[in-house]
């Protein structure tokens, strides 16, 4: 008998989980320390994926050992300084470090050019450089810099441990796909003005009953009478923000999920979903190949050799049948491992490719135990084949099941 199986974890791949592995270019070695200029914010560049890419800086002499660490992104036509400067009394007040980066186009913010990559070798370089506490690294956005930071909140969930965002939401249906149902739930508040000509309440109201279907806990501050311009009441919002981002801070250390675009992830949605129909259809000839075989049973050598030859060549076609499946899966699993996913993705795709392929050996050695009744030699040469491609069997059969507890173990 036969015993082959599907692994079990050939499922699909969305948006708010999938996500492109990151190769860190950022150079370190460019930061000028911002505490050797105190009260200064230092204009500075890091390489990210082989770009040049402009941030502002600010370290407050009062910052100790694991200190905080806000991101905090700009509006449409302004830059990393416009929010930087915002931000400077509270920091030096409460301690905490400040980053404002530039977004790459003068329009704002876009995935993946901006982040999470971008993002992520920023505080990675900081990290490197100055005492942050890993744990409490916030975002905060303004605008079209808010709704990037909705937007990397569902991204990146368990690298960043809240996020807060004056005169931001959602209001595309591709922005409300990036909520996903499982991972952390990232804590979130917005603030908004009740005279918001480009955000309307209804607007955040959507948002916020958005993200809570999907489990999260989101606070919503309307300000009555207020408009769209941050910069006026800057202090009053940044003081409220920071009392919400500070209760807050990861219970483990971050953990990054590289980006995957939406065309990869299709790409490998559409390989799943052939994967599966080729295992079902191997599966089923294996089947039936182990209902032909129990065919044997019972059958005399000598006066049923022409019905055992019938049943070793119908099982024989069976199992050739099978193993092509097997093969062909193989082939998508392979394909979808060189899509550019992430380490444990193209890790377990590539798992998947090897457990096919052995599937399909596994197939070829059982199709050698009725292949030795077609030949006219004694039932002693032809039963010894059969012990000698059963030993083979049984090899490929055990490598079969470890490759199984391989992939059952890495997708845990």
């Amino acid at each position: 008998m036969i015993d082959l199986m599907r692994t079990g974890n050939s499922k699909g791949v969305s948006s708010s989980l999938i996500v492109l592995l990151c190769l860190l270019f950022s150079n370190a070695s460019s930061l000028t320390r911002a505490q050797d200029k105190p009260n200064k914010i230092v204009r500075e560049s890091i390489l990210s994926n082989k770009r040049k890419r402009t941030f502002y800086l600010y370290v407050p002499p009062t910052a100790k050992a694991h200190t905080p660490l806000i991101v905090l992104l700009h509006g449409s036509g302004r830059d990393g300084m416009s929010l930087v400067e915002k931000w400077r009394e509270l920091a030096d007040k409460e301690g905490v470090i400040i980053v404002g980066p530039d977004a790459d186009g003068a329009s704002g913010w876009s995935m993946p050019r901006d982040g999470p990559d971008f993002l992520r070798d920023l505080v990675e370089s900081l990290k490197s450089q100055y005492p942050i506490n890993p744990r409490r690294v916030y975002l905060f956005g303004h605008s079209a810099g808010a709704v990037f930071a909705l937007i990397m909140s569902t991204v990146e969930p368990e690298y960043f441990a809240a996020t807060a965002i004056h005169a931001g939401a959602f209001r595309q249906p591709e922005e409300y796909k990036t909520i996903g149902d499982g991972g952390r739930k990232i804590p979130i508040a917005i603030w908004v003005g009740t005279q918001d000509p480009y955000f309307s309440l209804r607007d955040v109201r959507a948002t916020r009953e958005a993200f809570r279907s999907k489990g999260f806990t989101v606070e919503v501050t309307e300000m009555p009478g207020h408009n769209h311009w941050y910069y006026d009441l800057a202090p009053s919002i940044n003081a409220s923000a920071w009392e919400f981002l500070k209760q807050h801070e990861l219970t483990s250390d971050p953990q990054y999920s590289p980006y995957v675009g939406t065309g990869v992830a299709a790409s490998v949605n559409k390989l799943v979903e052939e994967m599966n129909a080729l295992g079902l259809k191997a599966q089923g000839l294996i089947r039936r190949a182990n209902e032909k075989e129990k065919e044997f049973e019972g059958k005399d050598f000598a006066k049923d050799r022409a019905q055992i030859n019938t049943i070793a060549q119908e099982d024989i076609d069976l199992l050739s049948e099978s193993a092509t499946f097997w093969r062909a899966a193989a082939e998508k699993a392979e394909t979808a491992s060189q899509l550019g996913l992430p380490g444990k993705q193209k890790q377990y795709f590539s798992l998947v490719a090897q457990y096919d392929r052995k599937c399909a050996e596994l197939l070829d050695a059982t199709r050698e135990r009725s292949e030795a009744f077609l030949s006219q030699d004694s039932f002693e040469v032809i039963d010894g084949r059969r012990n000698e491609a059963q030993k083979k069997v049984d090899k490929l059969q055990q490598e079969v099941n470890e490759l199984k507890k391989t992939i059952d173990k890495l997708m845990r």
